[in-house]
């Protein structure tokens, strides 16, 4: 099968080996070996897993910041198009598993909840360990925040029209509506960088 592959399949592979090497620290729950070994081994396994979730967020925040110094763009816009996709893979993917077996509300519910997770223990969580090391207050810098914490509120409010209007009924003509929302979303963030830029 190696032979048939093309370039971009040897250079995806040869990319992530570094990663097959490094999950190999996470035990297969699965696998004979490991539950004779340990019957309770997906507790490792889990730790594993958030432990790896962590370092790889930890360089994904700073290699994309590095960038954005880089290529002179907006910090903030940088964590909304680039941090926020790749953070937010795992929560579409398993409501895409959720839409795909026809559990609308379970999709809704796992977006709906990843995000009020994200907002209140994403945020809150840093800022009591911050106060509690540093035993000092942090300042948020407001520039541009208050605006697109208006456009997550104009999402929300977008979203339950699209519901109400279309009754409540979830199907390929809703996914398009809110596909559109998002690409004109990263479109106005683009946009907005280049115009502070100049």
């Amino acid at each position: 099968s190696f032979v048939m592959c093309g370039p971009l399949d040897w250079l995806l592979y040869i990319l992530s080996v570094p990663f097959f090497i490094a999950f190999l620290t996470i035990p297969d729950c699965d696998h004979p070996y490991f539950t004779n070994m340990f019957k309770q081994i997906y507790y490792v396994s889990f730790v594993m897993c958030i432990l790896w979730i962590g370092v790889l967020c930890h360089y994904m925040v700073e290699w994309a910041h590095e960038v954005a110094i880089i290529l002179h763009l907006d910090p903030i816009v940088v964590a909304l198009v680039v941090l926020a996709t790749g953070t937010s893979i795992p929560d579409a993917i398993g409501s895409m598993v959720a839409a795909k077996n026809g559990e609308a509300n379970m999709a809704i519910s796992n977006a709906v909840g990843s995000n009020v997770f994200d907002i209140l223990l994403g945020l809150g969580l840093p800022w009591v360990l911050s106060g509690l090391i540093k035993g000092e207050d942090m300042t948020v810098k407001r520039d541009g925040i208050i605006e697109y914490v208006g456009i997550l509120f104009g999402t929300v409010i977008l979203f339950l029209l699209i519901l109400i209007a279309f009754r409540w009924k979830m199907n390929s003509t809703v996914g398009g509506a809110m596909f559109a929302l998002y690409v004109a979303f990263v479109i106005y963030c683009l946009v907005k960088a280049d115009d502070v830029s100049e």
